[in-house]
Order: C-alpha cells, then structure tokens, then sequence
C-alpha cells in the first residue's frame, strides 16, 4: 500500500488511543493490516520482481506524489480539525515506520541479507496482499476506501 493511508489510518489509531506509546505501536500494526488487504504500489508495477534496480521514473515520481499527499493530508487535517496531538502523530510515525525497511531491502540490499532482516521480509512477504498488474483497480479502490475512512474519522472527531 502507497504511504498514504498507512499514514492516516495510524494517525486515527493514535487518536483513538489518546496516548503517544500506544498510537505508534498501533500505527505499526494497522500497517501489517492494511498490507494485508488487496493494494496496489510499486509491487503492482513490478509484480514479484521489486528491487531497487527495477525501480524506475514512474516509480519515483508516483512514491513523491504519496508522500506529499501523506505530508499534505496532515498539514490540511491540522487546520481542519484539532486533532493533531502527539498520539496522533506518534501514530502517523508508527503507520509509516515499517515502509522504512522496505527501502532498506531495495537501496541498501547487503545491509537487508542480516537474518533478522531476511526473518522479517519473509514474514512481510507472506502478508502482503500485493494486486498483479491486470487488477491494478481494486488495489486503488482499496486504498481510496482506506483512506476515506480514516478521514471520515479523523473529521468526525
């Protein structure tokens, strides 16, 4: 799933929880749910052969617009409703914090061979709910359902 609604759906955990602790460490797991469900990202793009050599412009310019729209969705939520607290955005930091090994696995691929490192990319592989190209569609209704959950509750707080 792009950043996005990793982003905001760990941020309305860390509001719901009210508590900064709890809104990272549930941002972090309402990561490992959303990866669950059908999505498209670069994965789509590259189906079964993402590397940080396969990556290419498409990729850069789609990952540049997600995180400006994460960044942008959090700055815009703040002027609309008061709900930018620490929990919030502890829980925002936890919904992202995963993808970060991603890009360890593809611009630093030596540094990702630790076990611990190899241990944790089979568990992710095995969870993640990737679309193959031809169902490039579901994997973005998914994410806009995703996300305009998540500003539905951020909103109605």
């Amino acid at each position: 799933m792009y950043i996005t609604p990793h982003v905001l759906v760990g941020a309305s955990v860390g509001l719901a929880t009210g508590n900064p602790i709890f809104g990272f460490i549930g941002g972090v797991a309402s990561h490992y749910v959303l990866d669950a469900i059908p999505h498209a990202d670069s994965g789509t793009l590259h189906y079964g052969q993402l590397t940080g050599k396969s990556l290419d412009i498409r990729d850069y310019i789609l990952s540049t617009i997600d995180v400006a729209a994460a960044v942008l969705s959090i700055i815009w939520l703040s002027y609309k409703v008061p709900f930018v607290d620490s929990a919030s955005i502890w829980g925002a930091l936890g919904g992202a914090a995963p993808d970060s090994l991603v890009l360890l696995k593809l611009f630093l691929p030596k540094a990702a061979e630790q076990s611990i490192l190899k241990a944790y990319y089979y568990y992710t592989d095995k969870i993640e709910y990737t679309v193959k190209p031809q169902y490039w569609w579901l994997g973005v209704v998914t994410q806009v359902i995703t996300i305009g959950a998540a500003l539905w509750y951020l909103l109605a707080r």
